[in-house]
């Protein structure tokens, strides 16, 4: 029974730390994925066309669907928060942004950013994963009027050949 007690302690202190990982204040998120989504009007939704549970994408059919070329339906990572309208500063200027740090299959890694939300919360990210292999990608809130910068979540996927 103590043995019990102890594990739910330690799960329900480490789900605390996590949550408030994804929260400061003024900024919640509510989404972030990897996948394809559609650019056609990347600034004011986020259109997702097709996202995996397993996260394993095939170069080839990602090539054959262009994917790759930047713009179109285009595979890359998102993240979602609240409108921006809800953390602006007295000036009217966002008081939060994001960075991202890519990993590839190699262990290279890639900071990216800072970078704003558009109007409705979302930020979109374009990935030109080319290699073979697990990647990663963490996402990173930047307050402005701080520089403070605190883990949101990061994601992994799989580019096979």
């Amino acid at each position: 029974m103590k043995r019990l007690f102890f594990v739910f302690v330690a799960v329900a202190m480490t789900v605390l730390v996590f949550a408030s990982l994804a929260y400061a204040n003024g900024w919640q998120l509510k989404d972030m994925g990897v996948g394809l989504y559609d650019d056609a009007a990347y600034d004011r939704e986020l259109r997702i066309v097709e996202r995996r549970a397993t996260n394993t994408w095939s170069m080839k059919e990602l090539l054959d669907r262009g994917a790759f070329r930047g713009h179109g339906k285009v595979f890359g990572v998102w993240l979602v928060g609240p409108p921006v309208t809800t953390y602006t500063n007295q000036n009217g200027i966002a008081e939060y942004g994001y960075k991202y740090r890519l990993t590839d299959p190699k262990g290279n890694t890639v900071d990216h950013g800072v970078y704003g939300f558009y109007m409705p919360g979302h930020a979109t990210s374009f990935i030109n994963a080319g290699l073979p292999g697990k990647w990663r990608v963490e996402f990173l809130l930047w307050h402005r009027s701080t520089g403070q910068v605190t883990p949101i979540g990061s994601l992994e996927f799989t580019m096979t050949e």
